[in-house]
């Protein structure tokens, strides 16, 4: 019986099945009967959440070789102290006059509802960080910890509904030949996880929890998100085979890590990574990125409920310019609005948020609130290579009110005598058509320009990328996206002026050598595929991969141009694995 899903972390597993359930995140409401009853609850909180911090504490000393893993729990714990989390949890408990456990998993679940709504797929997917800290919090005040993983006597596949990320971190080595569940996908901490400590798993699979009994034997094929229960002999000898060839080309990859990314042909491509939090740099560090080439920042504007707080964003774009120092990172101001509100933000409801209130349009109609990010920004640029990145520009004049609030900005700082980069370099997303078109207009007033392929494509073709309905007409490799990608990069290099690609199909094995033969300066991808893409770039010459390049400007469709780059990536690369996303969308 076939199964298909997320491929959330490649691999092959063949094993028994081991079904795990995981509790929701809910609790009974006791009421009360005095305020000082309610203090002793407060009490009982405050102990439980000192004692899941010494636990998490503990798992994170056992990963002190999984550097993932290391950062992973460390959010974890920032996660368990935030401010903001705590006073709500208190408050519910002193002014409704109930009990911790209902106080935490009511307060957590208005977090999760708040993540849950959007299409971001890494913010949505912080919900599973939510909810582990609440059930870890709510076991400790109820006395029931689980030790269930502690108890296997044998290497099984995990069946679960979901995977906390903190189960996973704590999982011994051995313990797990791999996990597949119904809910997360690629950017969960619990995949990222299974991916860092090389756990095969397949995510995203809906109801296989209900469709596997215990001890069934699973193949999980963590590359094309399959997972085949008691599979026959054929396909059992079939998925050994294709495990041996994973095997030797993983080995292969962890030898590149500190190499640079070079065509094989000599010519050097700026390999970046894309990254939303600080505590990822020593990840990209590790894997021998180039720099970040984009530093998503909204996830810091969303998790301050009381307004901007320069200090904050100071010292986390202070830490990570230092860290990356002296490699660039190029920091995007809030990409807010579209499927990235946060409550309050926008008060106005609409009809369709990716095309209202949103970036750039948010700053400058609130320059006050928007100059504190700049001014942070400009603050860190003195400690390290700092550039700095507008989203979602389509009018000149945008750009230019843009460049004026951060000159007045820049005026502040040296009345206040702060030091900051004069020089930093300013760029601009091309995202529209209209920004593709008025491109030659923008230029003089941008130093540099990336390419996110993601909403270029949402944007070019009418599509919502998050609508099922029409999800299989979403496709970056449409010859209308590769044309624009073609005129920019033209327009630009006339111009002296570099240009990257930041959407996910700087990260797809079939999209790398068009980008190298259009002539793309830096790719930047999650960190996760950066082994990857380096591998596919040293197999591709500039030659081959130019007229790749310039065919699929002719070609009609966009798996016309999959086609036309399998043959040649699978004759330079035979031992590429590519799962269904690389081959049925351009991302």
């Amino acid at each position: 019986m076939l199964f298909k899903g997320v491929p959330a972390s490649h691999g092959i597993a063949i094993g028994s099945a081991f079904l795990l359930k995981v509790e929701e995140l809910k609790h009974a409401k006791r009421l009360l009967e005095s305020s000082e009853q309610a203090e002793l609850e407060v009490k009982r909180f405050q102990v439980a959440i000192s004692s899941v911090r010494h636990d998490l504490e503990n798992i994170a000393d056992t990963m002190e070789d999984v550097v993932e893993g290391r950062q992973i729990l460390e959010f974890l714990l920032l996660l368990l102290q935030d401010p903001t989390i705590k006073r709500d949890v208190e408050s519910r408990i002193l002014g409704g006059l109930v009990n911790a456990e209902y106080a935490v998993s009511t307060a957590l679940r208005g977090v999760m509802e708040k993540f849950e709504v959007m299409a971001d797929p890494y913010i949505r997917e912080r919900v599973a960080d939510v909810r582990d800290v609440g059930r870890r919090v709510i076991e400790k005040l109820t006395g029931t910890e689980k030790d269930v993983l502690d108890k296997m006597q044998e290497p099984v596949v995990l069946v679960a509904k979901d995977l906390d990320p903190s189960e996973t971190a704590g999982l011994k080595p051995g313990q797990i030949l791999a996990f597949v569940t119904d809910m997360g996908g690629r950017t969960s901490h619990t995949t990222i996880l299974a991916r860092a400590l090389g756990i095969p798993a397949v995510v995203g699979l809906q109801k296989i929890t209900s469709e596997i009994n215990p001890r069934d034997m699973i193949i999980v094929d963590g590359i094309h998100g399959h997972v085949i229960v008691n599979p026959t002999q054929e396909e059992l000898r079939y998925y050994a085979g294709i495990k041996e060839k994973f095997q030797k080309a993983e080995k292969l990859l962890q030898k590149m890590n500190q190499e640079p990314a070079v065509t094989e042909d000599g010519v050097r491509i700026e390999l970046a990574a894309n990254i939303e939090l600080p505590y990822e740099v020593e990840l990209v560090n590790k894997l021998g990125a180039d720099g970040i080439g984009l530093f998503r920042t909204e996830f810091l504007r969303l998790a301050q409920e009381n307004g901007e707080n320069e200090e904050d964003h100071f010292a986390i774009y202070d830490t990570v310019a230092f860290r990356m120092k002296p490699k660039p990172v190029i920091i995007r101001t809030y990409d807010m609005g579209g499927d990235k509100f946060r409550t309050g933000l926008n008060s106005v409801p609409e009809a369709n948020p990716f095309l209202g209130y949103r970036a750039v349009r948010i700053g400058l109609d609130r320059p006050q609130e928007f100059s504190i990010q700049l001014r942070a920004i400009l603050r860190a640029s003195v400690h390290g290579n700092i550039r700095l990145m507008f989203p979602m520009v389509t009018h000149v004049e945008q750009l230019r009110r843009l460049r004026d609030l951060l000159e007045k900005v820049k005026n502040q700082l040296r009345v206040d005598e702060i030091p900051f980069d004069n020089d930093m370099q300013v760029g601009i997303m091309v995202e529209t058509p209209a920004t593709v078109i008025a491109l030659d207009l923008m230029l003089p007033y941008a130093d540099f320009v990336s390419i996110g392929t993601n909403d270029l494509t949402q944007y070019s073709l009418a599509v919502d990328r998050g609508n099922p309905r029409v999800a299989d007409l979403y496709d970056s490799f449409h010859p209308a996206i590769l044309r624009q990608i073609d005129t920019v990069v033209r327009l630009c290099h006339s111009q002296g002026k570099w240009v990257g690609v930041c959407g996910s199909m700087a990260g797809n094995p079939l999209a790398v050598p068009l980008m190298i033969g259009f002539g793309v300066d830096e790719l930047s991808v999650a960190p996760s595929l950066i082994p990857d893409v380096k591998r596919m770039i040293g197999v591709v010459t500039t030659d081959a991969a130019r007229e790749m390049a310039e065919k699929s400007l002719v070609t009609e469709t966009g798996l016309g141009v999959r086609s036309l780059v399998h043959s040649y990536v699978m004759g330079k690369y035979p031992e590429i694995l590519l799962d269904e996303n690389d081959w049925e969308t351009g991302g």
